[in-house]
């Protein structure tokens, strides 16, 4: 009895002693990142339509929960176009030439380049985790992530990691038959590794995130993008004495190592978007190229003809099916932290890793380039002061997620970061500054390590954003500078407009300033940009 009295007063006083801070500490704000895959900016507001019934949204929730009731910036950059280093970006809040995350694979690229790299221990999970975050990783994280010396799933978890649930494969993408590394422990296959895509589907047609008693491990549904969901959910119901950050990365929409081209849509999906068209804007399948370098022009091909469409059709029919699920994961995750009373202390970001072509400028299911629709992927945030139902124009990218976070949770990194806070952009969406975005593939990418479909070519190019303008410079050769406020379609190539001819200087003065520069001379802006 003695001992039990004795062991309640020091309870006690652990309480007292340590109450303050650690109310404190619960009262910051908690974080979730929900990442697509390749997801191209213009399909989170798309509509599908199937064999019955009109036209239905395909990403309802995220339209409703995040457009319209947070801030989307629609000049957001994946400063690298390229799974793996972007991704890094977004982790470290550093541009590729200063995390050394360069490729997908090799000394500078993948889990491989992780390893040799300082962003390995010095990132925005190990930054909040220093700082009493509970930090989640759920879904894909870095190309390449999977044991290769034994041939078997990656055991290692990265410093800063709570939990960790990530799956470990040598290449491609998996949505079913996957193996994971669930916070230390190989485990898996989840579900049946010889699926094949064009099959009758492999979960039974009432599997969704509103059923989390049926999701892998409590039941038998194993899509990859619910297993992920309900993961995330155990997560923000988990421990309230700390804050939390969950990095939530959903492998939709990246195609599937699985036939045919695209990725697997979940059962309850499949055929949800039969009848849909493909979407055609003023770039797709440009006529004329002759405004573009003479090596874009020898390396593009010839218009897609109406049989590579008609595939391209299909791909995009699936590419959206498998965002529906992603989207039922939306829902569910606001439905969750709505329960956990969490929901008016937490931001949730919606963005990708980088765009995809789905037939702009000819190409066809590619990335890589420095075109809109590979570099802008989507960005909205939803949470504390963050105005509802508004967009920014301010140019924008993936290093500035990070270090946002890093400032509204109170954490000092202990390193050079590149990017800014984006608080005050959501705090008065007309404000806009010339701090400038790179856009850089500075190391040699090979096609099929960095995409199983890619039809863009890898080519190395620096270049940058900065107000209307968007500069590159291709290291074979070749220059490109668009004005986006009057052609967003990026069709007429202004390096040989003389009414650009100021521009042109300009942008290339500052190319080697932007593409080169180190934490606070990256946030620098510059000077007032001349008129066309």
């Amino acid at each position: 009895m003695a001992a039990a009295l004795a062991a309640a007063f020091i309870a006690a006083l652990v309480l007292v002693l340590l109450g303050p801070a650690d109310r404190s500490l619960a009262a910051r704000p908690n974080f979730v990142v929900i990442q697509t895959d390749d997801q191209s900016a213009a399909t989170v507001r798309a509509r599908m339509k199937g064999e019955t019934g009109g036209f239905r949204k395909v990403m309802p929730n995220a339209v409703r929960q995040l457009l319209g009731r947070g801030t989307e910036f629609t000049n957001y950059y994946a400063s690298s176009p390229v799974c793996s280093p972007s991704r890094a970006s977004l982790l470290s809040g550093q541009y590729p030439w200063n995390s050394g995350i360069e490729s997908n694979e090799g000394p500078n690229g993948g889990w491989e380049g992780w390893q040799n790299h300082g962003v390995y221990r010095r990132n925005l999970a190990t930054t909040l985790n220093d700082a009493g975050y509970r930090t989640a990783h759920i879904g894909k994280f870095t190309n390449g992530y999977f044991d290769r010396a034994r041939g078997q799933v990656e055991t290692r978890v990265p410093p800063g990691w709570t939990t960790w649930f990530t799956p470990s494969y040598v290449r491609g993408t998996h949505y079913y038959g996957y193996r994971l590394n669930r916070n230390g422990v190989a485990t898996g296959p989840i579900g049946d590794p010889d699926y094949r895509q064009n099959g009758p589907g492999i979960d039974p047609a009432t599997c969704s995130p509103r059923r989390l008693q049926e999701i892998w491990p409590l039941g038998r549904c194993t899509y990859s993008s619910d297993v992920y969901t309900a993961t995330a959910i155990r997560e923000i119901r988990a421990d309230r004495s700390r804050p939390f950050y969950i990095h939530l990365s959903y492998q939709a929409s990246h195609g599937d190592v699985a036939g045919p081209r695209g990725p697997q849509p979940a059962t309850r999906h499949i055929g949800a978007a039969s009848r849909t068209p493909l979407p055609r804007p003023r770039s797709f399948n440009e006529r004329d190229l002759s405004d573009k370098p003479a090596l874009i022009q020898s390396l593009t091909s010839s218009p897609l003809n109406r049989g590579q469409i008609g595939r391209l059709r299909q791909s995009f029919r699936r590419y959206i099916e498998s965002l529906r699920s992603a989207d039922d994961g939306i829902g569910a995750i606001f439905r969750a932290l709505r329960g956990a009373g969490e929901l008016r202390n937490t931001y949730v970001f919606l963005l990708s890793d980088h765009g995809l072509f789905l037939g702009e400028h000819r190409y066809d299911w590619g990335k890589f380039l420095p075109y809109e629709a590979s570099s802008s992927p989507l960005m909205a945030v939803r949470g504390p002061g963050v105005r509802g139902g508004e967009s920014s124009g301010e140019v924008v990218g993936n290093v500035d997620v990070p270090v946002t976070i890093m400032r509204l949770a109170g954490a000092t990194p202990d390193y050079g970061v590149d990017g800014r806070s984006l608080r005050g952009f959501w705090r008065d969406t007309d404000s806009r500054s010339r701090r400038p975005m790179p856009i850089v593939i500075d190391s040699e990418q090979v096609p099929e390590a960095a995409s199983v479909s890619a039809r863009s070519p890898a080519l190395r190019y620096r270049g940058y954003r900065v107000g209307p303008y968007k500069y590159i410079r291709y290291d074979r050769g070749g220059e490109e500078l668009y004005d986006l406020s009057k052609d967003p379609d990026e069709l007429e190539n202004r390096v040989d407009s003389p009414g650009y001819a100021e521009v042109l200087t300009y942008m290339r003065s500052h190319l080697n300033e932007v593409t080169g520069c180190q934490a606070a001379g990256c946030r620098a802006e510059l000077p007032a940009l001349p008129a066309p």
